[in-house]
């Protein structure tokens, strides 16, 4: 079994999970992927100046109190701006392009809606009903920064621009395996599994699309199919559970059946044992794999402390560390050297707008019901052996 740190442990992790190779799709098909190279808008955007509702494109100055001749109907099929007529009006529709000499859009409520002449029965500012070029972006502007994930106003965007395709990262596969011959879905008699669902959960919210699997039984011949099964459209594998000692857990066995394993024990607590692994054969396709503890309070918190950052940069994101701040602790607890402890913690603020983070359990011992009683999480140092009350933590906060 290999000792590792937990920067040593991301780090390798990190480094296994390559960004997915870039693909040119469909504007309409990029949804939740990232985007490889930044959208600039290469024209304003509208490119001309267009009504802002329908009525009358006028020239301000023309409008004394006469009814105006109405000119002609501005129409879709015009690519581009008319030339606008002084001293008469031209019918428009909202998001039409403005006839060029015209400085204002009449609303129709506002006129007597006529066809052949128009009287217009309010005054009329310059620049009224007008919405101008570049309104939404100026030509030359960063629009949709790279590693963005694409979600609708970032699409509506591309599409405003004119992009019919776009270059994106496609958005990770992940499969959740939950193993254990003890483990039942919920409603049935037995032990609820529950670890499956919040890791499955927690790589969605990271970006990705995460697929459950299980309970699978510990039965070597049963998981080891399981597992194949779902190596044909997983670009990350997580199993959860069966990394005990025990006789009956036969996760490891089965990843070195099916590839390269490292079995690791973590300095992180809770939960020190855990496992990576590369399955398939040498030279073809290959997926990695990451076995964590089946507890779900354990589980959550290496996903946050090694899983999330490298699923992240998988994605292609460019940011990958959830936001943070530094806390000041309420009551101070023993740690063990030579291990990262995670806490969950409730945050506040005192009388002075400090940050203040409380455990929400006692450290050492953190319960799935911690977890959602909790804000974020305190990470207590490895080379600290105490917390005393005041110190100063750096705190992970929620934020999905």
């Amino acid at each position: 079994m290999l000792s590792r740190t937990l920067e040593e442990h991301r780090a390798a992790v990190t480094n296994a999970l390559a960004p997915i190779p870039p693909l040119t799709v469909l504007v309409g098909d990029a949804a939740g992927a990232t985007l490889v190279e930044p959208l600039v808008a290469t024209a304003p955007l509208p490119a001309y100046d267009i009504a802002a509702w329908d009525g009358y494109a006028v020239r301000a100055a023309d409008v004394a109190g006469e009814p105006l001749p109405v000119a002609h109907d501005v129409s879709f099929a015009d690519h581009g701006p008319r030339t606008h007529l002084p001293g008469t009006a031209a019918r428009v529709a909202s998001g039409m392009a403005v006839p060029t000499g015209a400085d204002a859009v009449v609303p129709l409520v506002a006129t007597d809606g006529g066809v052949a002449r128009v009287a217009v029965h309010a005054p009329v500012r310059a620049g009224a009903g007008v919405r101008r070029a570049g309104t939404d972006a100026e030509a030359g502007r960063m629009v949709v920064p790279a590693g963005r994930r694409l979600g609708g106003r970032e699409l509506a965007l591309a599409a405003s621009l004119g992009h019919p395709r776009l270059t994106v990262r496609p958005v990770p596969r992940v499969v959740v395996v939950a193993t254990g011959s003890e483990l039942v879905d919920p409603g049935r008699p037995g032990v609820p599994e529950a670890t499956g669902h919040l890791i499955a959960v927690a790589a969605r919210n990271a970006g990705a699309h995460a697929y459950r699997v299980g309970p699978v039984p510990d039965d070597r011949p049963t998981l080891r199919t399981a597992i194949e099964d779902q190596l044909v459209r997983a670009d990350l594998l997580i199993v959860t559970g069966g990394l005990s000692a025990g006789s009956h857990d036969t996760v490891l066995q089965v990843l070195q059946d099916l590839g390269t394993v490292d079995d690791v024990r973590l300095a992180l607590e809770p939960g020190p044992h855990h496992a990576f692994a590369m399955l398939g054969e040498e030279g073809a396709r290959q997926v990695p794999t990451i076995a964590l503890p089946g507890a779900p309070a354990a589980a959550a918190l290496a996903f946050e402390a090694y899983v999330r950052p490298a699923l992240r940069r998988m994605c292609g994101f460019t940011e990958v560390v959830r936001p943070g701040v530094r806390a000041r602790l309420d009551r101070g607890w023993p740690s063990p050297a030579g291990v990262t402890q995670a806490v969950p913690v409730r945050l506040g603020l005192d009388s002075s707008g400090t940050v203040i983070a409380s455990p929400a359990c006692e450290p050492g011992d953190v319960t799935l019901a911690a977890l959602g009683d909790a804000d974020g999480i305190a990470w207590v140092d490895a080379a600290a052996t105490a917390v005393r009350e005041g110190d100063v933590l750096r705190c992970t906060v929620w934020d999905d």
